[in-house]
């Protein structure tokens, strides 16, 4: 075998080496391809800028029915969420069918969610809805039953 120099044959790299030196090589193109399509000469391009919409943008759009157990919609029905930590907040009514859906909210990443109803006079089955958004866009299902309230007397006796 040729040597050049002292110690280096002229085969010169392993099969490992060989592997290093070409995921380097596929690293330095990409770095410059990046590098020429970077947002510094995209700039002054007239084209539209990006507008993400709901499918693409991490969030959440909560929506349902919410109904009699005789299964009539409900009316009027305050529909409340919040994350882990935060107050509740309204983001729907029920319309005269018991259906409501909320507006889209951004959630930036990973986020416990609660979701519940109210309306004076009424208790809703289950009380609330609770679960774990993970980074995507996510439309939730959460049907409620309302009911009265049960109220049980107990009749009071009297001795005379």
């Amino acid at each position: 075998m040729k040597r050049i120099g002292k110690d280096v044959p002229v085969s010169g790299l392993n099969r490992r080496s060989k592997i290093i030196l070409l995921f380097f090589a596929f690293l330095i193109v990409l770095a410059s391809v990046a590098w020429g399509s970077s947002s510094v000469y995209g700039a002054s391009q007239d084209e539209p800028a990006y507008t993400p919409t709901p499918t693409s943008t991490p969030g959440l759009v909560v929506y349902g029915v919410v109904r009699y157990l005789n299964g009539s919609g409900v009316e009027n029905v305050n529909i409340y969420r919040s994350y882990a930590g935060y107050q509740g907040v309204l983001i729907a009514t029920t319309d005269e069918t018991g259906f409501y859906q909320s507006d889209f909210y951004y959630i930036p990443g990973d986020e416990m969610v609660t979701v519940w109803a109210e309306k004076p006079g009424l208790v809703f089955e289950p009380e609330f809805y609770y679960w774990r958004h993970y980074y995507s866009y996510q439309m939730k299902k959460c049907n409620f039953q309302a009911h009265l309230p049960w109220v049980y007397y107990f009749p009071l006796v009297s001795l005379q």
